[in-house]
């Protein structure tokens, strides 16, 4: 017979419990990726759940893999198998008021910027456009949608003072859509002296060709919870010919940049804006 050596249990613990925190790892990882290879079960309510559980981890790869895919998800085209689980998943208080928590306290400006992003993006696309997708009545009807877009709304307010210009950038896009706001131009304007990359301008040029859009619609122009906004209250004159000079000095100094997000038409647009505006003060 052999005789235990007790003084060795310990030692045979750690090791074990080493092994066991590595398997259970690697088991995780071969599990999350057949889900995510798996075409029907791609974007389940198991794997937008193990996203946001990624999107709270310490490791930066595993929190970036996280948002990565909840992002993927709110940019996907609706109207697919995809759309109902991830609007049933998005739209569950539990999943939302976890997100926005999340986003609060995430410090990294390239994260922010993604979670603002994925936001305004699955307002525009899940939330306002259900009625294009069949079997949407419930989901067009719950209250849920309507606090998601006020949370929404109170991150951006957050964000818009932040320090980076990004984060700045992409809370002001987020109130731009959900609000038809003019408190967004300043912001804009502001951040330009110093940021001058080609995402930030392809925002900024969306925000203005939009605010064009709506200067010259005959319609009613309403914000995303339906309220009505006055045309006077989309940009003043003030603003308007301040974004010029700041699209013009991106033209100059960033003409790479600037040519590529289309600020050549955009520039033309605000010639467009102040003519209007113009027009408006001296009535």
């Amino acid at each position: 017979y052999t005789t235990l050596n007790l003084s060795s249990f310990p030692l045979l613990l750690f090791f074990l419990f080493i092994f066991l925190t590595v398997f259970s790892k690697y088991l995780q990882s071969i599990i999350l990726n057949y889900l995510w290879s798996n075409d029907m079960t791609k974007y389940s309510k198991e794997a937008l759940d193990e996203a946001l559980l990624q999107a709270q981890s310490s490791d930066i790869s595993m929190k970036t893999k996280g948002i990565k895919f909840l992002r993927q998800a709110s940019c996907l085209e609706t109207g697919t198998k995809n759309t109902y689980p991830i609007r049933d998943w998005f739209s569950e208080t539990k999943n939302y008021t976890k997100l926005f928590k999340i986003v609060k306290s995430e410090k990294d400006p390239k994260l922010l910027w993604e979670y603002l992003f994925l936001i305004k993006t699955y307002c525009e696309r899940y939330i306002d456009l259900a009625y294009l997708v069949k079997d949407s009545q419930n989901f067009i009807s719950k209250k849920e949608n309507t606090e998601f877009k006020i949370k929404a709304c109170e991150l951006g307010e957050l964000f818009l003072v932040h320090q980076d210009a990004s984060v700045r950038q992409a809370a002001a896009s987020l109130l731009w859509y959900l609000k038809k706001t003019s408190e967004v131009w300043s912001v804009i304007i502001e951040l330009m002296q110093k940021k001058r990359d080609y995402i930030t301008l392809s925002h900024i040029g969306i925000m203005i060709r939009n605010c064009y859009s709506l200067l010259n619609d005959d319609k009613v122009i309403t914000d995303s919870f339906e309220n009505t906004v006055t045309k006077e209250n989309l940009i003043s004159l003030k603003d308007a010919e301040a974004l010029k000079e700041a699209v013009s000095f991106s033209l100059e100094k960033t003409p790479k940049a600037a040519k590529k997000a289309g600020f050549n038409s955009v520039s033309e647009t605000l010639d467009d804006i102040i003519t209007t505006l113009t027009k408006t003060v001296e009535r």
